[in-house]
């Protein structure tokens, strides 16, 4: 579980990323086809990610995964901010709705709303 040291360091990344993409001139609204060359981007640090899991420390894993949260905090950079706000209130509500009465963890390990 995150401390409340690692949840302000999530809103600094924030920023971070932010800064990042202005100072390369990488800030949105992008174009559907500059979203799409992220793709690879992100795909790259998630598979980095997959091997850290699979053969080194957890401080490696740790990195890998604040990597994976770089690159799609710069996706969202990329998008209208107004939809990036309206589309976290969703997926906090949404998930913050969730109990288990209404989902339960599937074989996969991914909470699914129950049948």
């Amino acid at each position: 579980m995150l401390d409340t040291r690692a949840t302000e360091r999530i809103a600094s990344l924030a920023a971070s990323v932010q800064d990042f993409h202005q100072r390369f001139g990488l800030a949105g609204p992008h174009s559907r086809d500059e979203l799409l060359n992220r793709i690879p981007i992100q795909d790259e640090e998630v598979r980095e990610l997959l091997h850290a899991i699979l053969h080194e420390s957890p401080e490696r894993v740790a990195s890998e995964a604040v990597d994976v949260l770089y690159v799609a905090i710069g996706t969202l950079v990329c998008l209208d901010p107004e939809l990036v706000a309206a589309a976290l209130a969703e997926v906090i509500e949404k998930n913050n709705a969730k109990t288990e009465r209404t989902h339960h963890i599937n074989a996969a390990g991914k909470v699914v709303r129950r049948s």
